[in-house]
């Protein structure tokens, strides 16, 4: 320790300047002669000072040397606090934390103690010794690492040598700790306290009452439950959203960690427009888990960003080998997340693992119907789930009066592999299926009433649990509880929108034959409204199944199937009636039935069969005012969108369309319904085109495109085509035109949807004719007119006047006839 440090110890005690330096000199052993002779002072001066020196540090008045060792000790001891055991010294830079080190210079000035909590990996020793550097109102502090002290211990040999006590009496180091900070100012950085919490609290609560000027930073993954201990939880480094753009990516300091320290090991590495996406992606899954992105970014070595997001199902295997030196529980991620787990009882332990099969945020009443089971009864969860929460392994936050719960994704990862290892989790996911699909089919009611908008939180909320729910009932030798459900939902899809885990859930369930009973009924009619997104055809033959099953079912069963029926139509006559027929037969019944939200729903495909767009509008309007009686704003949303959608490819009432497109995506936003949220943006980006304004309209279509085939909406995918190619036909780029319109037709023929594929067929033709081929456009018009006849008492549309012209009346017959018989499947490779 330099001659220039004055401890608050010795100033307190009145020790001059002069004082101090003979003091040091007296502590390093020199005979008062030498001490005379290297200050250039006399040897009496020297005597009267060391004098002072014992009177004001308790020793007697002479030079005795059992009195002068009084002043050697205390020496060697303040030394020892500086010099010692010195902190850390970091060897790579810190990145982020700029609030929590703002709140913290505030907190450890004006609190005596203050604990880091936080879950293991979240950089709680690394932003103390920050903060240790940065803090000027307090002394240096002195680093107490309590790692290695065993279990059932309270680390006094450790807080002893950092304070740099020299050996005594080895019963009593208690004694001396306190003697050792009795006097002066102190500030210790109590580091690694959970596994000792119990003697380490004790420890320092002793401490604290019998002393003046301490003052304490401690980590751990819990409270110390100290008096006076201000808590203070470190959350996981903020991460990027979505997005490929540099900056923004870099704007979350998860990110600037992980650039930090890939560039570290790999010179080259930057993150930029090629990889930002996938750093974004890396931070997410790591949940911005200081330690676990550390230990990804230096795998850049090895993997591109790209290589290594891939890698994370896998990430305890990936995230290893970290820096020579580091402790062992720092050197991988799952020896991290082990260090907590084995501080855990065996009730504790298996609350952790099962809290594992939520594989998003949940309510604690939830997780006491979910997990509390044999041996964890619900009594014995609320004294075990608050330990869980004091040693972060479960992470909270509060919005208005509740309080949800989650695991990060490593620690969720960390615990199910303990919960399959121990075979207890097969009914632990049980459980949590049967819990969740089971409340997605009671919140129906709620779905397609008053209650939607608090229905769709609930479904948005646990649509993660919902997947993972299907997931298990899938892996069943018996499907039923997957169809009782997807069929237990059944209409209410229409509310809830297409996802595109629904097809997949399909596909599979499909595989086997739909089960019998009312449920079959259910299932056959879901199937149909659900694949009438995607495939027509199979849409159809599920609703004639489904009316053919609801025979001897219930009167709503049958008035279902006849709803069912005329949804999948498309104005081609069934056995049973026209489309419009079948749907006024159902309304009627639904009527009869006092249901008015099948009634509203059939009234709503009633107005998207008629034929004239005035009388549709009329329809339309009366099934969006019924919606809005029974408070389902979903559903008069979409109402509003089809009458907008109607008027925008007649080109009548624009500025209405504008208005019914302005609510529409107002209550999509409000309800949380992201399909009719979606609805309504692409009907506004086809009344831009139909405005001319092709500029606004091209880049919405190319986003929606992608949505709506992320969630498996084929029909508005062909829909975004059509717009993309209209944008490029307005800028002369028929080539361009041509290959969106080619791509629709192609999405058209497998969704068997009629209006698409015609409509799909005349833009093509259209584009043919542009590019001057006007013997393929002749074949494409030929095919739309198969499917949909021009009424003969209709002016000639302008398209087939130029054809008929430039190919004369013989080759334009051909061509038509040639369309009329190429299958439909090979029309868009022509």
């Amino acid at each position: 320790m330099g001659s220039d440090v004055f401890p608050d110890e010795l100033r307190a005690a009145g020790v001059t300047p002069r004082e101090l330096e003979i003091f040091w000199l007296v502590g390093d052993r020199l005979h008062n002669w030498e001490i005379a002779d290297a200050l250039h002072v006399s040897e009496r001066t020297v005597e009267s000072h060391v004098s002072a020196l014992l009177r004001k540090l308790g020793g007697a008045d002479r030079q005795a040397s059992p009195n002068r060792q009084v002043l050697v000790e205390a020496a060697e001891r303040l030394k020892a606090l500086r010099d010692a055991a010195p902190r850390p010294k970091p060897i790579s830079s810190f990145v982020g934390r700029d609030k929590e080190i703002d709140d913290l210079r505030r907190l450890v000035g004006a609190n005596r103690l203050v604990t880091l909590t936080g879950p293991a990996g979240t950089g709680k020793t690394r932003l103390a010794l920050r903060l240790a550097d940065l803090v000027t109102a307090l002394p240096p502090a002195v680093l107490v690492d309590l790692a290695r002290v065993p279990r059932g211990q309270n680390g006094e040999r450790e807080f002893a040598d950092a304070l740099g006590l020299v050996a005594g009496d080895p019963g009593r180091p208690r004694a001396r700790i306190r003697a050792a900070l009795a006097k002066g100012r102190h500030w210790l950085l109590v580091d690694n306290c959970e596994h000792v919490a119990d003697g380490a609290a004790a420890l320092l609560a002793d401490l604290l009452a019998t002393t003046r000027g301490l003052h304490v930073l401690a980590t751990s993954h819990g409270p110390l439950r100290v008096a006076g201990e201000v808590v203070y939880e470190i959350p996981p480094l903020p991460v990027p959203g979505e997005g490929d753009d540099p900056a923004a990516v870099l704007s979350a300091a998860s990110a600037r960690l992980f650039a930090d320290r890939a560039a570290a090991v790999s010179p080259s590495f930057a993150v930029t427009s090629d990889n930002a996406r996938h750093v974004a992606v890396i931070c997410r899954r790591l949940d911005g888990l200081p330690l676990a992105i550390e230990l990804a970014a230096a795998r850049t070595r090895v993997f591109s960003a790209a290589e290594l997001r891939t890698r994370l199902d896998d990430r305890f295997a990936v995230l290893t080998d970290g820096a020579r030196g580091a402790p062992a529980r720092h050197r991988t991620l799952e020896e991290a997340l082990n260090w907590s787990y084995e501080l855990l009882s065996g009730e504790e332990r298996l609350l952790f693992e099962r809290c594992s099969v939520f594989p998003a945020a949940f309510d604690y009443d939830t997780a006491t119907r979910v997990l509390g089971y044999p041996p964890l009864s619900p009594a014995v969860l609320v004294q075990v789930f608050p330990r869980l929460l004091d040693r972060s392994l479960i992470s909270r936050r509060r919005q208005d009066q509740a309080t949800e719960y989650w695991l990060l994704d490593s620690v969720r990862q960390f615990a199910h592999r303990r919960l399959e290892a121990s075979g207890a989790a097969e009914p632990a996911r049980e459980q949590h299926a049967r819990h969740h699909l089971g409340q997605g089919v009671a919140a129906l009611t709620g779905l397609c009433g008053r209650d939607q908008a608090a229905a769709l939180r609930w479904f948005g909320r646990h649509w993660a649990d919902l997947r993972a729910g299907m997931r298990w009932a899938l892996q069943q030798p018996e499907p039923t509880l997957a169809w009782e459900f997807l069929a237990g939902i059944c209409t209410g899809w229409e509310v809830l929108g297409a996802r595109g885990e629904l097809f997949e859930w399909l596909d599979t369930l499909l595989e086997r034959p739909l089960p019998q009973g009312s449920l079959g009924v259910r299932a056959a009619i879901t199937c149909a409204f659900l694949l009438d997104y995607q495939d027509t055809e199979r849409a159809r033959a599920y609703a004639e199944q489904a009316y053919e099953r609801a025979e001897n079912a219930s009167e709503h069963d049958r008035a279902l199937a006849l709803l069912a029926l005329g949804w999948t139509s498309r104005a081609a006559a069934v056995a049973q009636g026209s489309e419009f027929e079948v749907l006024e037969r159902a309304v009627a019944l639904f009527e009869r039935l006092d249901d008015d939200w099948h009634r509203a729903l059939a009234l709503f495909r009633l107005g998207l069969a008629v034929p004239d767009t005035p009388a549709a509008l009329t329809r339309l309007a009366e099934a969006a005012d019924l919606f809005d009686r029974l408070h389902n704003p979903v559903k008069r949303s979409n109402c509003l969108f089809h009458m907008a959608n109607l008027a925008i490819e007649d080109r009548v009432r624009l500025d209405e369309a504008a208005t019914w497109l302005a609510e529409a995506g107002r209550l999509a936003g409000a309800g949380g319904n992201e399909h009719e949220r979606l609805h309504a943006e692409i009907a506004l980006a086809r009344l831009d085109q139909a405005r001319e304004d092709h500029t606004a309209a091209e880049p919405r279509f190319t986003r929606l495109l992608t949505e709506f085939r992320q969630i498996g909406d084929l029909r508005c995918a062909a829909r975004c085509l059509h717009g993309l190619g209209g944008a490029a036909a307005s800028a002369g780029d028929h080539g361009r035109a041509r290959r969106h319109f080619a791509e629709a037709l192609e999405i058209a023929v497998g969704l068997g949807d009629r209006n698409v594929l015609v409509t799909s067929l005349l833009l093509l033709a259209d584009s043919d004719h542009a590019t001057g081929r006007p013997d393929r456009a002749a074949i494409l018009l030929g095919a739309a007119e198969n499917l949909a006849p021009t009424p003969t008492e209709t002016p000639e549309p302008p398209l087939r006047t130029a054809l008929r012209e430039y190919l004369g009346p013989t080759g334009f017959a051909t061509a038509l006839a040639t369309g009329r018989s190429t299958p439909l499947t090979a029309l868009h490779s022509l």
